[in-house]
């Protein structure tokens, strides 16, 4: 229930990028419609020489009396707009033409366009001039109308270039937004999908120990009822019942406190003792700073187990299992100890060594996953009998306080 939960705000987020890509995908084509339809075009074609028409009134109005003004002149000036407008629809299609050249080329290609289109509307304006006002003259006044006319058509080509790339740099903003929100959407599905499989990972880890106790400890009971030691076995399975509910009453994806690991593991112990009685010593050295220290649930109990199966049950005279937890610094240090089997039983010793089974092997799993790159397990034989298996992992302890007992022995 708990991993179902923790997709649901990546799913969430998933969805949301989802709709910003949707969104941005309906910007882009909207944007690259708009561009294709020409739409933008004549509402540059209106605002432009609408603009013109108003600056050319109002400029006229400013500089001539109102008596002074030819009655041709607005109509003239109106007509010069309109000619103008017409002659511009042709600069279009040589500038989108000329628009993926060089911007060298596309630079004089522009110029020359503007150059000839301006010279045939200086011509027009001219020859309009003289036929409504009568005079012939005005040619060697050329230059002059012709400057105005390459002004008024490089001020439109400014305009008209502008917008055009505002338009094409929207549509790569959008682009850029699309392709980013794509690798955020990929990498969140990444993430996820290995937050998923690390979580599965650990939980399967973590309950697969459960088996593989309840497998060893139902032989023992097992046991116990063919040599008809009811009380024993009855002991045995209350014991176990409550080993189980501690056991399984635990978060697999959460750390807990250290005393409550080591409860867990006397647990364990106290099952194992209806089996070998006064055979099993346990040894608690436990250092009062690292009793709330935080570790991951059932870290111990499998090396206990193993401690159990390879030194205290093959040897007739038993052992001692210690366990001490110490801190150095920001690091801390379990270990589990044991005393090992007398030299009739090497070989049994030799197995202990080198066994690869399914706690150790978990235990090594679950601190990769959950401390990678910040741990480290050694298991090594001690200088004079018994294994010894260290575990050095960063020392965690939260703000509240509990209890643990020091010194205590089974």
């Amino acid at each position: 229930m708990k991993a179902m939960v923790s997709v649901y705000p990546g799913i969430f987020i998933i969805l949301k990028k989802r709709d910003i890509m949707q969104y941005s995908t309906r910007q882009n084509n909207n944007l690259s419609t708009d561009i294709q339809s020409n739409r933008w075009f004549w509402k540059l074609q209106l605002v432009s020489w609408a603009g013109i028409l108003l600056v050319t009134f109002l400029s006229l109005s400013l500089w001539h009396s109102p008596s002074e003004w030819p009655n041709f002149e607005p109509a003239n000036t109106l007509f010069q707009c309109v000619i103008a407008f017409v002659l511009s629809l042709f600069l279009k299609p040589i500038f989108d033409i000329a628009w993926g050249s060089e911007l060298a080329v596309r630079t004089v290609i522009y110029l020359l366009a503007v150059a000839v289109i301006s010279g045939i509307w200086t011509l027009v304006r001219m020859e309009a001039y003289i036929r409504l006002s009568g005079e012939h003259s005005i040619w060697s006044e050329f230059g002059g109308w012709y400057y105005a006319s390459l002004f008024v058509f490089l001020f439109w080509s400014a305009l008209y270039c502008g917008v055009k790339y505002h338009l094409l740099l929207q549509v790569e903003h959008r682009k850029m937004l699309e392709v980013a929100a794509v690798n955020e959407h990929e990498q969140l599905r990444r993430l996820q999908a290995e937050a998923i499989a690390s979580e599965a990972q650990l939980k399967m880890l973590r309950y697969q120990l459960n088996p593989h106790f309840l497998f060893n400890t139902l032989n023992s009971i097992n046991a116990l009822i063919r040599f008809e030691q009811a009380d024993e076995a009855g002991q045995m399975v209350i014991r176990l019942s409550d080993f189980l509910r501690l056991s399984l009453k635990e978060d697999p994806m959460q750390k807990i406190a250290l005393e409550r690991e080591i409860e867990a593991v006397l647990l364990y112990l106290e099952i194992e003792k209806t089996r070998f009685a006064d055979r099993l010593i346990v040894d608690l050295s436990i250092d009062e700073q690292t009793r709330n220290a935080q570790v991951p649930s059932m870290l111990l109990q499998p090396l206990v187990e193993n401690s159990v199966k390879y030194a205290i049950a093959p040897n007739e005279l038993g052992g001692t299992i210690a366990i001490s937890a110490q801190h150095a610094g920001s690091r801390l240090i379990l270990e589990v100890a044991d005393t090992g089997c007398s030299s009739r039983f090497s070989d049994t010793l030799e197995c202990h060594f080198t066994s690869t089974g399914v706690g150790v092997k978990n235990v090594r799993e679950r601190l990769c996953n959950l401390y990678p790159q910040n741990f480290h397990i050694e298991q090594c034989k001690k200088t004079d009998s018994g294994m010894l298996v260290r575990i050095d992992i960063p020392l965690e302890i939260p703000t509240h306080t509990t209890h643990l007992t020091q010194g205590e022995t089974l």
